[in-house]
């Protein structure tokens, strides 16, 4: 089952996931970006972004990766990679799970982009939400995660006017994933190492060093 939440309930309940969006809006923060919206005295529009400036940054060790599959077929990505996931989520004990933006931002981006994937994308959004904006978050269990893979794919590789980053974190706060364009999982674990190089092996990913890029047949 899916749950619409806000943005607020979810940082305000989980220490370490608002942690980390504070965190990454920290870094986000453009200086000169925020004149030009001052300059068009849509300072507060600017603002609206950085719903979590002020959250408290926790110090916390991470173990980082990128990780990815030997999958060349873009038509079936999504559904493999949702499989792969759900099979590394069972690992680590993780049902449930959050997603949500770095900023807050439209998870409806372009919609004049007639790609039939993306439409698709946004149609099952649309679906989800009972609307055509959404800025807020999503609580979802394992049986809605290859919905959710497919729409964050897609939008992820196909409109760049969405957020950057879309995050997944499991509800305990084990984990945190998102996807970037080249349906590489960029993964980071809080506290304890469990994914290790090897259990990733093991479970079928490979763990990515040095430059990404698109690994996807032409046709």
């Amino acid at each position: 089952m899916t749950i619409l939440t806000t943005r607020n309930e979810i940082v305000t309940s989980k220490k370490i996931i608002g942690s980390e969006i504070a965190s990454i809006q920290k870094a986000c923060y453009d200086e000169d970006i925020l004149q030009y919206y001052k300059d068009d005295h849509e300072e507060d529009l600017y603002w609206e972004q950085f719903d979590c400036w002020n959250n408290e940054i926790i110090p916390m060790i991470t173990f980082n990766k990128i990780i990815g599959l030997n999958h060349s077929d873009l038509t079936t990505f999504a559904s493999k990679l949702s499989e792969k996931l759900v099979e590394l989520f069972h690992t680590i004990h993780a049902n449930g799970f959050i997603i949500i933006s770095h900023l807050k931002l439209d998870f409806f981006g372009n919609r004049k982009n007639n790609f039939k994937p993306l439409k698709e994308a946004y149609r099952k959004l649309e679906e989800i939400t009972g609307n055509t904006t959404y800025k807020e978050a999503f609580e979802i269990e394992t049986d809605d995660i290859s919905v959710f893979i497919d729409i964050l794919f897609w939008i992820t590789r196909c409109d760049p006017s969405i957020a950057e980053y879309i995050f997944l974190f499991d509800k305990d706060e084990q984990i945190q994933i998102n996807i970037c364009k080249y349906g590489n999982i960029h993964l980071t674990e809080y506290h304890k190492e469990q994914l290790t190089a090897s259990k990733l092996k093991e479970l079928g990913w490979k763990i990515i060093e040095g430059q990404e890029f698109d690994q996807f047949t032409t046709d």
